[in-house]
């Protein structure tokens, strides 16, 4: 065996002695909509929609503290830039006429439940399985069109851990389940889920 081959061989032999690290496990979640649905994604995330606001909307509206740069937010509202650092980032990157409102999204980590008034935070990636529950608001404050449809939202939850958190009231808001099946990218609005339980 000549010296190049013996290289070879030898050099084989050492990556073939390597540890071969785990193959990461793939994370399945399995969701139930309380229409009845069920789903068995891969890849699953929490996707967060958001607005930026980066000016006034009614200007009626707005209220600022002049002394400490504190803005009173209203519905929708920003009174200063000073308030909040990235409208100002918006209007630089928009050559100082950032757009009314600005839309998008981010893949959420965590999840925030109420207890008592308490709220937790739970890290998307210690969750075992989510049940929620359900009951309309009375007395609701919404006008009488949409008063029907005013539900309050609570959920028990169980963690990887084998702990558990009963909670009283969980705010939705405009969050979705992303995942894959085998027909393609499936989005399933957050309020619409009965049941998500995870498979790690």
């Amino acid at each position: 065996m000549n010296r190049h081959a013996l290289i070879a061989l030898l050099a084989l032999i050492g990556v073939a002695a390597l540890p071969i690290p785990a193959l990461a496990q793939d994370v399945t979640a399995e969701v139930k909509t309380w229409s009845g649905q069920s789903w068995r994604l891969s890849q699953p995330s929490l996707e967060v929609f958001y607005t930026i606001v980066s000016k006034p909307q009614e200007a009626a509206a707005e209220k600022g503290d002049k002394t400490t740069g504190i803005t009173h937010l209203t519905l929708g509202s920003v009174r200063r830039e000073s308030a909040d650092p990235s409208l100002a980032t918006l209007n630089r990157l928009f050559g100082g006429s950032a757009p009314d409102t600005i839309q998008g999204h981010r893949q959420g980590q965590e999840i925030t439940v109420y207890r008592g008034g308490v709220a937790t935070q739970i890290p998307v990636a210690n969750i075992s399985s989510i049940t929620f529950t359900r009951q309309p608001v009375r007395d609701s404050s919404l006008p009488p069109y949409v008063a029907a449809t005013h539900i309050r939202y609570a959920a028990d939850i169980a963690l990887a851990d084998g702990g558990r958190i009963a909670a009283d009231y969980v705010n939705l808001g405009t969050a979705i389940i992303r995942g894959t099946t085998a027909d393609g990218r499936v989005d399933i609005p957050w309020q619409d889920i009965e049941v998500l339980r995870f498979t790690r």
